[in-house]
């Protein structure tokens, strides 16, 4: 009877225990997973990196985040960012554990080293303190509404609406400015539940989330989503060790050309054209920007390639030249490369705003007033304007090596200079930088030059300061003695670092490749200034941001 007693009474011990530690897990108190779908084989990088079967990878995961990635009915990871980090760890041999967590512990957890990598969308405010790896892909903002309310949501006019949003910064602010009374969640699932019920008039999120919750919660005869013309975020992998990011860099280049990316995630998550009806004169404006594009593309590529077999021609005597001219020509390939993604981002932007405006114009039942079309084909003209500017720039492009000196046909000063550039470049209408123009000796005496290149090379050199001052202050002080007339752009933004600044003014360089732009308008402009006479160049011995000289010649050919 004694043995029996004591046997019931271990089966009690053992039966609370495992509650108590079932009921410690619930609670959060033991939040590691094991992940292993088949024995890890630890690769000589993990050992490198400090990762081991005993101290596996720590994989943050965001419980909010379905379809990427959430915790199923059965306690275990699940979703596209799931399967993708398994094959990606599995290929590089690390040893790996995920880690559930709210939404807003991720990005500390991560910059903190809890955990050792996690999947964030790239924000600047965060660049400095923590590392990105390379997009894995773009995330395109919709908004949901219910078709009771608005046959189409009208988001030229939100002030007073009530708009839930995923936190997020850009999105917050946007709204602010609207003057619409903004809700910050982190639950999507009962975001969309309240606003079916009536509690907001809109909830803003990415496409895919849109897609999904609306599907899972089984409303979609009373909800409906439609694409904005918001810059879409760079989803990436993300962690405080440089060498993890940069090995896992080094893998999705090989996944992307497997094709393993697109196989994963597939249409749920990548992204599409939609079924935006685009008229034909866009397609026809489409077709000559690619056409245009490819000719500058294989006028570029053909003078690289001149370029690589003389210098191999050239360094076979010496080895050490030799390897050199081979990496600058990598580089070189590996910048025109980002220089096709960028410009290929920078032209869809505008048009899908321009695409988006022009059917609402041309819808016959649509009921617009006079200022609505007007801010409508406003809105058409800046960003027909802004793929002018590119078209302008790619022209220029392939004339950016060229030693033949421009006519100096127009007899102008350097305030007219100065004047036109800044009406190009809208920076005096910036909402986010105090422009002050400081107009010094000789600034309105009047000399010789190409008014229109003048312009274009100091408008490069205003566009910088105004993308890369967010905010702060952009000066521009003009002058004009001893034969030459002085533009000096001066801002408090970011600073250049010395060993860089001749490379800036290559073609393609940017220094920070998450940022918008081309690479290109830096060249377009010393080169332009060059062919004026002058020169462009960035003074090293100024330290509160970045400050551009430009030089124009400026002194009178004598006449016989």
């Amino acid at each position: 009877m004694q043995t029996k007693g004591f046997i019931i009474k271990r089966v009690w011990v053992i039966a609370i225990s495992l509650a108590i530690v079932l009921v410690s897990c619930k609670n959060g108190v033991s939040e590691f997973i094991p992940a292993f779908d088949d024995e890890p084989i630890v690769s000589p990088l993990a050992t490198e990196l400090g990762f081991s079967k005993d101290r596996p990878l720590v994989m943050g995961m965001n419980t909010s985040y379905a379809p990427l990635q959430y915790v199923n009915s059965q306690g275990l990871p699940t979703g596209y960012d799931v399967e993708f980090t398994k094959k990606l760890l599995m290929r590089m041999g690390i040893p790996y554990t995920f880690s559930p967590n709210h939404w807003d512990k991720m990005s500390p957890g991560i910059i903190g080293g809890k955990y050792d990598m996690g999947m964030l969308v790239y924000s600047s405010y965060r660049k400095d303190t923590t590392n990105y790896s390379d997009a894995v892909f773009r995330m395109y903002y919709q908004v949901v509404y219910r078709k009771k309310d608005f046959a189409e949501f009208d988001f030229r006019h939100l002030k007073g609406k009530r708009i839930a949003y995923m936190k997020s910064r850009p999105i917050g602010l946007m709204l602010k400015d609207e003057e619409a009374d903004g809700y910050p969640i982190t639950d999507l699932n009962e975001a969309i539940v309240d606003l079916a019920n009536g509690k907001y008039d809109g909830v803003i999120c990415y496409r895919f989330q849109a897609k999904y919750h609306v599907g899972l919660l089984h409303l979609s005869d009373q909800l409906k989503a439609d694409d904005l013309s918001l810059e879409p975020r760079e989803y990436c992998y993300a962690s405080h060790d440089k060498r993890l990011i940069d090995a896992i860099n080094a893998e999705l280049k090989k996944m992307e050309a497997e094709g393993i990316v697109d196989e994963i995630y597939g249409q749920e998550v990548a992204e599409r054209f939609g079924d935006i009806k685009i008229p034909m004169w866009v397609w026809w404006l489409l077709t000559g920007l690619v056409f245009l594009f490819m000719v500058v593309y294989v006028v570029n590529k053909n003078r690289y390639n001149r370029r690589l077999q003389s210098a191999n021609a050239q360094l076979q005597k010496n080895n050490k030249a030799l390897q050199l001219a081979t990496a600058r020509a990598e580089e070189s390939t590996r910048m025109k490369s980002n220089f096709i993604k960028q410009i290929s981002h920078e032209i869809r932007t505008p048009l899908n705003i321009i695409c988006g405006f022009t059917q609402v114009l041309t819808t016959t039942d649509a009921e617009l007033d006079k200022a609505e079309k007007r801010d409508m084909s406003v809105q058409i003209i800046d960003n027909a304007e802004r793929i002018t500017g590119l078209v302008n720039k790619m022209l220029a492009l392939a004339e950016i090596n060229s030693s033949v000196v421009l006519e100096r046909e127009d007899h102008t000063s350097a305030v007219v200079i100065a004047q036109e550039a800044i009406k190009a470049a809208g920076i005096n209408k910036a909402s986010h930088v105090q422009f002050k123009l400081v107009k010094l000796f000789g600034a309105e005496q009047m000399f010789d030059t190409h008014l229109r290149s003048a312009v274009l090379a100091l408008q490069q050199l205003l566009d910088n300061a105004k993308k890369f001052t967010e905010q702060g202050q952009v000066t521009l002080q003009i002058s004009n003695h001893e034969g030459q007339a002085y533009f000096v752009v001066e801002d408090t933004g970011t600073s250049i670092p010395v060993y860089q600044a001749e490379r800036i003014f290559d073609e393609f360089v940017q220094l920070d490749e998450y940022s918008d732009g081309t690479g290109i308008g830096l060249s377009i402009a010393r080169s332009l200034a060059r062919r004026l006479g002058g020169d462009i160049v960035l003074d090293t011995t100024y330290t509160g941001g970045a400050r551009f000289v430009m030089t124009l010649q400026s002194q009178q050919e004598e006449t016989a």
